[in-house]
């Protein structure tokens, strides 16, 4: 599955790869309205609201120690994360894992499992990067007054807006369910009990399921790859406090 996969051709469109793939892949209405600040902002009650401004009130009076030692392991940190989450959906696609436990579901004309599996591999990426941002925020706090108040704020951004992340993130395999309908054809609305019927042929190249799978694998790819965005932000401040401190 991994091998041959199309690519979809490019657009313009606002949020980056995974928006645009889900616009190409008509998942989406249309494009986002209204102010990025002002919809952000209804995003946060007053709770977080006090939390925030603590957060960007924080002074950290030291010690601080961390160094480009810690800079260089967290980088490696993040590069291991990231080759591991890549190697799991690269090896999740490939036609032998078909069928098995961690592997695309077995041939079927019904959206869930499909479904189910898209939500498995969304908990991976979620346990497998969220470890690295803690521990980068952790070297952020020990790295400088300025630093340490990024921190803060990562971790408040952070529990502020899981809930709404995991929603955005979560809506996608559900609207996946259009594109499966749409790429069905109408003759295997369900599997037919006779020979003319092979689900095993959905899946060789050409076939509607190869191309729904494909596609499924570049949108996990392209989420993977917008899930990067908030560590390696963290990891890029922690590169250039460091550096402005040698």
């Amino acid at each position: 599955m991994s091998n041959g996969m199309h690519s979809l051709p490019q657009a313009s469109y606002p949020g980056g790869r995974l928006a645009r793939l889900m616009a190409e892949l008509r998942l989406l209405d249309g494009q986002p309205d209204g102010d990025f600040a002002e919809r952000l902002g209804r995003l946060f009650d007053l709770s977080d609201t006090v939390a925030l401004d603590a957060a960007n009130a924080h002074r950290a009076g030291g010690p601080f120690h961390a160094g480009d030692k810690d800079y260089q392991r967290l980088r490696g940190d993040l590069d291991k994360a990231r080759d591991k989450l890549l190697a799991g959906l690269t090896r999740a696609f490939e036609p032998e894992q078909l069928g098995t436990r961690n592997g695309l579901p077995a041939p079927q004309a019904d959206y869930e499992p499909y479904q189910a599996f898209y939500v498995a591999r969304q908990r991976q990426l979620t346990a497998g990067l969220q470890p690295v941002r803690a521990r980068l925020r952790g070297a952020l706090a020990d790295c400088g007054p300025e630093a340490a108040r990024l921190a803060e704020l990562d971790a408040v951004f952070d529990a502020t807006l899981t809930a709404w992340t995991r929603r955005c993130f979560g809506a996608i395999p559900k609207l996946l369910a259009r594109r499966f309908d749409a790429l069905k054809p109408d003759e295997q609305r369900s599997l037919l009990h006779d020979d003319a019927d092979d689900p095993q042929a959905w899946m060789a190249p050409g076939g509607w399921l190869h191309r729904f799978c494909q596609e499924m694998q570049l949108l996990l790819l392209a989420e993977l790859e917008a899930r990067l965005e908030p560590p390696r932000g963290l990891l890029d401040a922690l590169h250039n406090e460091v550096r402005d401190r040698t």
